[in-house]
């Protein structure tokens, strides 16, 4: 089972639903090489009623973390009738949960075998400088159409499987006002930023796919001293967007949320409800992590937060 002892400020699983969980395991554990911590097939009524859904419609879930890592891991969802992909048809500077950001050791061969496997990237790997650390990076449009972003670093390589991947550094949502999220992690999880930057150039815009002169403001929240279940939130200019969180809701497929282990849900709720962002208190709720108090929050932008107490 998952930790109980926890670290707060890095999310402990992103929420994946998907459409095949087969197909799923298959992607996350046979090509990523995540152990699986947690099955749990057959209905999940607690969970359910949680995310506003009837009791029978979860029917399969998974918790999979890369070897040694203890959070950043995903949690694999499949409902009795998936609904339409978050992202299906979604340009890539849409308001909406858009991607997880996978480490690869040695990224080019990761790439070679992906594509004989019959995968399809959206272009060649890009490269670019960020503190000083070149940056390989690459995009994938992955199943449900979730967008896949392979990584590496020169000379600070992330932990990774025995495949040469890991899953998941941090995942990325898109925000409209960057420094409204800021306050907001930072006031009710208390998360460092550990990372900004502001991006532009053509790699950049050859590399996301973004129109000429468009630019990003990029910011990284999480623990400093943990490289793992971090987010990045992303605020692109020049752009026009679509709000899309509205669709980032069960039983539709795709990223829909994330969940954090936190030591006390109620002053977690309390915090937000301070900043004007109240959440739900869900009571006590026996889900796949065992029977613990679970409430819900959402970041300014629109991303689903669901909090587990874990002391």
């Amino acid at each position: 089972m998952p930790p109980v002892q926890a670290n707060s400020k890095a999310f402990a699983y992103f929420v994946l639903s998907v459409a095949d969980m087969d197909q799923a395991l298959a992607l996350w554990g046979g090509r990523f090489g995540m152990d699986v911590v947690v099955r749990r097939e057959g209905t999940d009524p607690g969970l359910a009623a949680a995310w506003g859904l009837e009791s029978g419609e979860i029917i399969d879930q998974a918790l999979l973390l890369t070897p040694g890592m203890q959070q950043g891991g995903v949690h694999l969802v499949r409902f009795r009738l998936p609904g339409p992909a978050v992202r299906e048809g979604a340009s890539p500077t849409d308001l909406v949960p858009k991607s997880v950001d996978i480490a690869a050791r040695d990224i080019q061969a990761r790439y070679a075998e992906l594509n004989a496997a019959g995968y399809r990237f959206r272009s060649p790997i890009g490269r670019f400088e960020t503190d000083g650390v070149v940056v390989h990076e690459v995009h994938l449009p992955g199943p449900d159409a979730v967008n896949l972003v392979f990584l590496e670093q020169e000379g600070k390589p992330e932990p990774v499987s025995e495949k040469g991947y890991g899953v998941a550094p941090q995942i990325v949502a898109i925000s409209p006002d960057n420094l409204r999220e800021k306050a907001f992690f930072e006031a009710v999880l208390g998360l460092d930023e550990t990372s900004y930057h502001r991006f532009g150039g053509p790699e950049v815009e050859r590399t996301i796919g973004l129109p000429s002169g468009a630019g990003l403001d990029v910011r990284i929240f999480g623990d400093a001293s943990y490289g793992y279940g971090r987010l990045e939130i992303v605020q692109y200019e020049g752009v026009v967007s679509r709000n899309l969180y509205p669709r980032a809701v069960p039983p539709a497929r795709g990223l829909l949320s994330v969940t954090y282990f936190v030591p006390d849900v109620v002053a977690t709720l309390a915090r937000a409800a301070a900043i004007g962002a109240p959440g739900i208190d869900h009571g006590v709720v026996r889900l796949i992590f065992g029977e613990s108090r679970m409430g819900t929050i959402v970041s300014p932008a629109g991303l689903r937060i669901d909090l587990v107490e874990r002391q």
